[in-house]
């Protein structure tokens, strides 16, 4: 994690302290210097709790690809399921994104399409194409963020 995303990550959690402060300020039994001070701690805690359990989960995913141990010439059964599984997230992704959204995507990506070439098939803009094309790998990064290391894995085995 770089210093500038810890700096804004502090700020977070000590404006986070802040609005649960205010929120719940009827109930506080304590000096709000007291208050402050246990939740900003508490708070630091839980984040590095939750830090650790992120890289226990990458390191676990790296584990379980060097188990596999990819290769491209010889079928793996488990590089096989990891793909199908990835395929059907992603497809289930993409049906649920807003029709036109889904239909410059599948423009785009599945039939190799430029913006240009889409924006004259729909009869609409290249910056509108361009948006929807942002704004559907936008949820489906969102909905597949916790498959990320794994993808990246794929991607960069196999050159894709």
């Amino acid at each position: 994690m770089g210093k500038k995303n810890i700096c804004n990550k502090k700020k977070y959690i000590v404006q986070e302290c802040f609005v649960n402060l205010w929120e719940n300020r009827d109930d506080i039994t304590v000096s709000y210097e007291s208050y402050l001070f246990r939740a900003v701690h508490n708070r630091c805690i839980s984040h590095f709790r939750s830090l650790k359990v992120h890289a226990a989960y990458e390191d676990s995913v790296k584990q379980k690809l060097k188990e596999a141990e990819f290769h491209t010439e010889t079928p793996n059964p488990l590089m096989e399921l990891y793909l199908k599984e990835i395929n059907e997230l992603l497809q289930q992704c993409v049906e649920n994104l807003p029709e036109k959204c889904r239909l410059v995507f599948m423009m785009s990506r599945y039939q190799g399409m430029k913006s240009q070439e889409i924006a004259d098939e729909l009869g609409i803009s290249v910056r509108t194409v361009d948006a929807h094309l942002y704004n559907a790998l936008k949820v489906i990064k969102e909905e597949l963020k916790d498959y990320l290391p794994l993808i990246a894995l794929f991607f960069w085995k196999f050159g894709i």
